[in-house]
């Protein structure tokens, strides 16, 4: 029901641009508030974005890496009423090199270190691959815009790289520097997250996750700036693909724990100082419990879990821009991307029969970006992600020597690329990843990729 109501209403809304566009067109014009129209039909305008407009709509759309402002809109004069519909099309080609990721359980064209055979199979140690399936179309609507009590929603459509079927992967409100909704964790941060990749997943030690959230984000205040929320997080991945439960309770086949009814939410925290562009630094938190029942003593048990992160920017010279990122914390493998969906931030204890502990985890991200003209990107980023703690349970889905989805230690990625803006519609990228996961029993396998994307943005 809720794909069928979602696709109405995507129906519905992209109906409305033939309505607008049976005005009289006008010349390209400057009009009051810099916005150069388009099409002008009664009280709305047709208009191409402009750098006002465009902060009006960053406002109200997340701030995450991939992203790009819609280049049109339809609008009332004084912005009472914005309309924006964006997308993007983005076929991508390339081949895994020393092993077969992208046809693995959970690969694809997310380049997913965890999830690298280990050992590689025979008769599976390449793969060339075409995808298309990694598109989006978004809406964003506001009113009062450039005001006080500017009001929006935002929610994106989308692939998610392995089917045909679109599935929602943002829908929230914001209202006076408060969000509630379906969107990205508050722990992440959107400008550090990593430099832009064609891997749609990135790097393994980021911290990325989607979760329903109710957060505040205040002003600037001479560059201090702090939020806090409460979260449930949904196990999908920030590109809408469902990634399971971050915890198990069968261990060996034989039930000792079960599940218990989650009654508190998830709390993270930020502050930050910006002391001018690109030279930023953020240090956040998340607070967790987490609730089983003991079947040995028939006891309702709760964990806590938590993390601290330090993430941020800084740049010497304009062309180049330095992101850094690094987590550690307790029961979190929900938020950190290579972690996510396995059944590792909360395991069964190896010295007590029926209670389970949370598991100590980290992830490190570095990464550059140079831009030497207006068309023209290079990135480069690093990552690690590592675990410890897990005990007997990393082996208990190992099947014939090869390694299950708990017998994860450690994984290193590491990527570069360089992007060409072709016109502002249309962005050629080529790519090379590197990946390695490392396991507690049967050693480490890498894969290598070298992949192309054609991107088209409107």
């Amino acid at each position: 029901m809720k794909s069928k109501g979602m696709m109405a209403l995507l129906s519905a809304m992209t109906a409305m641009l033939p309505l607008a566009a049976q005005g009289e067109p006008v010349e390209s014009s400057k009009m009051p508030g810099g916005d150069e129209v388009v099409y002008e039909v009664g009280a709305l305008e047709f208009v191409r974005t402009t750098p006002e407009l465009e902060a009006i709509l960053k406002k109200a759309r997340p701030q995450e890496p991939k992203m790009e402002t819609p280049k049109f809109a339809i609008r009332s004069r004084g912005n009472k009423f914005v309309l924006s519909i964006g997308g993007k099309v983005n076929p991508i080609m390339g081949y895994d090199i020393g092993n077969d990721l992208y046809n693995s359980d959970g690969g694809g064209i997310d380049f997913i270190t965890g999830d690298i055979p280990v050992p590689p199979q025979p008769g599976k140690k390449g793969a060339f691959f075409i995808n298309p399936l990694n598109g989006y179309i978004d809406f964003t609507v506001v009113g009062l815009g450039g005001t006080k009590n500017q009001i929006s929603a935002y929610f994106k459509l989308g692939t998610n790289g392995s089917s045909h079927g679109m599935v929602l992967k943002r829908a929230f409100v914001t209202w006076r520097n408060v969000t509630a909704g379906e969107t990205q964790t508050l722990l992440q941060d959107g400008d550090a997250v990593q430099p832009p990749t064609i891997d749609p997943q990135g790097p393994c030690g980021d911290v990325g996750a989607t979760a329903y959230q109710v957060a505040y984000k205040s002003p600037s205040y001479n560059g201090f700036r702090f939020a806090v929320g409460l979260e449930m997080p949904t196990f999908y991945s920030s590109e809408g693909y469902y990634r399971g439960k971050d915890f198990s309770h069968d261990f060996y086949d034989v039930k000792v724990t079960d599940d218990a009814s989650q009654v508190i939410p998830d709390v993270p925290a930020w502050v930050e100082y910006e002391g001018s562009e690109n030279n930023r630094v953020r240090v956040s938190g998340i607070l967790r419990n987490f609730a089983y029942r003991d079947l040995i003593d028939g006891k309702t048990r709760h964990l806590a879990g938590w993390g601290v992160q330090l993430s941020g920017n800084f740049s010497f010279w304009k062309p180049l821009v330095f992101n850094f990122q690094g987590i550690y914390g307790r029961g979190i493998g929900n938020y950190l991307q290579d972690i996510s969906g396995r059944p590792l931030s909360f395991t069964p204890k190896d010295s007590k029969v029926g209670s389970m502990e949370a598991n100590p985890m980290m992830g490190l991200v570095f990464g550059a970006s140079y831009n030497p003209t207006n068309k023209l990107q290079f990135n480069a980023v690093g990552s690690y992600s590592r675990i410890w703690g897990v005990g007997d349970y990393a082996n208990v889905d190992d099947l014939n020597g090869v390694a299950g989805e708990a017998n994860y230690r450690c994984a290193t990625y590491v990527a570069a690329n360089c992007f060409y803006s072709i016109t502002p519609y249309l962005k050629w990228g080529i790519e090379y990843l590197y990946g390695r996961r490392d396991t507690w029993t049967l050693g480490g396998a890498n894969d290598h990729r070298v992949q192309t994307q054609i991107a088209f943005t409107f």
